[in-house]
């Protein structure tokens, strides 16, 4: 009957979980739950609001509902990238913050200052440069505090933007440089190539900006230099585009010509081979300033005049499309063609002009998506309340029926062990009856001679195995009635039939632990059972019994 119940209950069990909602079938094991959810977000290669959105909803969700903080803080997080990605900031920082609750500044150092840094920068996108600084400082000092390397690089390197944007060129180089000696000092460019070429590359080349900014052209070259050195060493090739558009345009400021145009040509050979169409337009932008500066304007002019064509393919930014407008009307003003200078310096306020709309207009684009994300939220929100009223509904009535099975299962585990006493209490009773038991006279040598002949067999059947075999059993087996057993075994063997027993039993398990490497490895509850005992307690006292040793010991000298 309980055998019935229990099957009942587990097939009932299995059947409401088939039918819970998509957050909780096919998978009982959380963290799983939680993995597969955060890492259909990290391999999402769409772009649509709703899809994205949607993973991210049911990622909060599944968190919320686990009450995992971890994987909480991490939903927070990427909603907030998510919302920062579509130029809603407000959003984003609300988000940023919340993933800040659950968190701690020094007991999730790593999360709190990937987090306050996502915080940085987005304070720089709304204009908020000072406060994002104050920010980024705060982050350092917890970083220092727990001595997070990586991060301090991280935010070093952002710190040293931030003052190059602020055109606060001494602290942009400070903090570069101190970015480059950690590294270096460290040695984890040697530690963790991976993780660090890229940055100390691209440091050097920021280093280098910035002395350039201030026109201290050798310094920066300098740096370019050493860039190019360790981007050639592990074999970053965009890394080393970059750095030779930089080397060019600083020889051009320096009006070294030839090697300006080398580092220039050497630059738009590697985007071209990357299809990198936009910095294509921006090296043919250097090109064209460096015909200026030589004073060939008819060289200039023409490439110029193919930029405007590439803006319309596309294949130009549109700050960079205003550098190419500013230069052509420059150009014509030095070969005193002022109408046409004229024509391009209006030209050029009015796309000013445009740009700034634009902004405006994204502006408006922007608070349009916001609107349909909200939709799309509150959409997963109503959603998620009847999952989770369906989920509990299911959860009390799996707590009820797991209650009973617990109870069946104590139920049963209590009976066996009952019945281990009882058999253990039995043998004991067994062997005082054997000993009490008169010895009485074998009637004939012939009977004596059978019966232990009979035995003889039952030990190359190796019977003594089989944990049913007892007295009366064996009794039966060789065609014999207990009392005379016992008497032929107390005259013949000196023993007790549990000693004979226990004595084939021990001396089976000696033999085979011997022979057997395999069987070494076995637990001493294992053993046990192999040869015969309903209980590791009894096999243990008679393996004592024997040699005098516990099977723990004894197994550890021979294994």
């Amino acid at each position: 009957m309980n055998r019935l119940l229990l099957i009942f209950i587990l097939s009932f069990l299995l059947y409401s979980c088939a039918n819970t909602s998509q957050e909780k079938d096919a998978k009982n094991d959380v963290a799983k739950i939680l993995e597969a959810a955060e890492l259909a977000i990290l391999n999402h290669q769409g772009i649509e609001t709703d899809s994205m959105m949607q993973l991210r909803m049911e990622y909060y969700h599944k968190a919320k509902t686990f009450n995992d903080s971890v994987h909480i803080y991490r939903s927070h997080f990427y909603l907030g990238e998510f919302y920062q990605s579509r130029g809603i900031y407000k959003n984003a920082m609300k988000e940023y913050e919340k993933a800040l609750q659950h968190i701690s500044d020094d007991a999730d150092s790593a999360r709190y200052i990937q987090t306050k840094v996502a915080i940085a920068t987005t304070e720089i996108e709304l204009g908020n440069k000072y406060k994002a600084g104050s920010i980024l400082l705060d982050a350092y000092e917890v970083a220092t505090r727990n001595k997070r390397t990586m991060q301090l690089i991280n935010i070093n390197g952002n710190m040293g933007i931030l003052s190059l944007d602020l055109k606060n060129f001494k602290e942009a180089k400070a903090s570069f440089k101190e970015a480059i000696t950690t590294i270096e000092q460290k040695e984890l460019i040697e530690k963790d190539s991976i993780n660090y070429v890229e940055n100390y590359i691209n440091y050097h080349m920021f280093l280098a900006k910035a002395y350039q900014a201030e026109k201290l052209l050798d310094s920066a070259m300098l740096y370019i230099d050493k860039g190019i050195i360790i981007a050639n060493y592990f074999n970053d090739i965009e890394g080393k585009a970059y750095l030779f558009e930089l080397k060019g345009k600083t020889h051009t400021a320096q009006k070294s010509f030839p090697e300006a145009y080398e580092n220039l040509t050497k630059s738009k050979k590697i985007f071209e081979d990357l299809h990198n169409e936009k910095q294509i337009s921006k090296i043919i932008y250097l090109l064209s300033d460096y015909h200026f500066q030589k004073g060939e304007t008819t060289e200039a002019l023409a490439l110029l005049n193919d930029l405007e064509i590439r803006y319309e393919a596309d294949q130009l930014l549109a700050s960079d499309y205003l550098n190419v407008l500013q230069l052509k009307a420059t150009i014509y003003k030095n070969t005193k063609q002022f109408e046409k200078e004229s024509r391009y310096r209006q030209k050029s306020s009015d796309f000013n002009d445009s740009i700034l709309a634009n902004g405006n207009k994204q502006t408006i684009i922007q608070t349009a998506t916001q609107y349909e994300i909200e939709k799309i939220k509150n959409k997963f929100e109503a959603q998620h309340q009847k999952d989770e009223k369906r989920f509990y509904t299911f959860l009390m009535i799996a707590l009820a029926v797991t209650g009973l099975f617990g109870f069946l299962l104590y139920r049963q585990f209590h009976k066996k062990k009952t019945e281990k006493v009882i058999a253990e209490k039995h043998e004991v009773l067994a062997e005082k009856k054997e000993k009490k038991e008169p010895q009485n006279a074998i009637k004939s040598d012939k009977t004596v001679d059978e019966i232990l002949q009979k035995l003889k067999n039952l030990e190359a059947q190796e019977f003594y195995l089989n944990p049913k075999y007892n007295l009366y059993a064996t009794a039966k087996k060789i065609e014999t009635n207990t009392t005379y057993l016992s008497s032929l075994l107390n005259t013949h063997k000196k023993m007790t039939f549990t000693e004979y027993l226990n004595n084939l039993r021990i001396q089976y398990t000696l033999d085979r632990l011997e022979k057997d490497k395999k069987f070494r490895m076995y637990t001493i509850k294992a053993i046990a059972k192999e040869v015969g005992y309903k209980s590791h307690g009894s096999f243990s006292r008679a393996f004592k019994a024997k040699t005098g040793e516990n099977p723990s010991t004894y197994l550890k000298k021979i294994r």
